[in-house]
């Protein structure tokens, strides 16, 4: 953060820009392949902040997709699981896709900035995201993946980040830039 507190709030306003038109666009994509929404889910009355969707396809395949905070009341509390067993802090995935049919969660991390700072050290955090997830639904037989979905700034400078890359792949870590082909998507 910049002096003054300037830079933070610039990268979070991009941050949370880049979040909503990459969800709008995975949703889209997803109607385009043959899935439709079953159900909206708000946490607390019809105008509050989206926190998951259903979708089925024509072939009758269902997914959850959850944004934030919606992971815990509509994934792990159902099934079961108390966050507070395992971690003294909760992580919010900025979207999770549950595939009933692949038995799949896909964690999905979206990171944008404007400029050099810290964001992209966050990319670095992959195998903790990754131990956090497949903890909590051990027991359940579900796989956990984790997909990042890079901003234009990654773009420009992947050559300068090609160790973290790397890195990120040895973890297991998939990322894309921009947009997430739904066909590389385990659902």
């Amino acid at each position: 953060m910049k002096k003054g507190g300037l830079g933070g709030a610039k990268t979070q306003k991009a941050g949370a820009d880049f979040e909503t038109s990459t969800a709008e666009d995975l949703l889209e994509k997803l109607l385009l392949k043959g899935y439709e929404i079953t159900c909206e889910h708000r946490l607390s009355g019809a105008k509050s902040t989206l926190h998951g969707v259903s979708l089925k396809s024509n072939k009758n395949l269902k997914i959850e997709i959850y944004y934030q905070d919606g992971i815990y009341k509509l994934f792990f509390e159902p099934r079961g699981i108390d966050w507070r067993k395992y971690y003294s802090g909760r992580l919010k995935p900025d979207s999770a896709i549950y595939s009933e049919a692949t038995n799949t969660l896909t964690i999905i991390e979206k990171k944008q900035q404007e400029g050099a700072g810290s964001v992209a050290e966050k990319l670095q955090t992959c195998d903790y995201k990754m131990q956090y997830y497949s903890r909590l639904v051990k027991g359940l037989g579900i796989k956990v993946e984790l997909v990042w979905q890079l901003g234009k700034y990654f773009i420009d400078q992947e050559a300068n980040l090609k160790s973290v890359f790397e890195y990120m792949a040895s973890k297991g870590s998939r990322y894309y830039f921009l947009t997430i082909p739904v066909e590389e998507l385990n659902i």
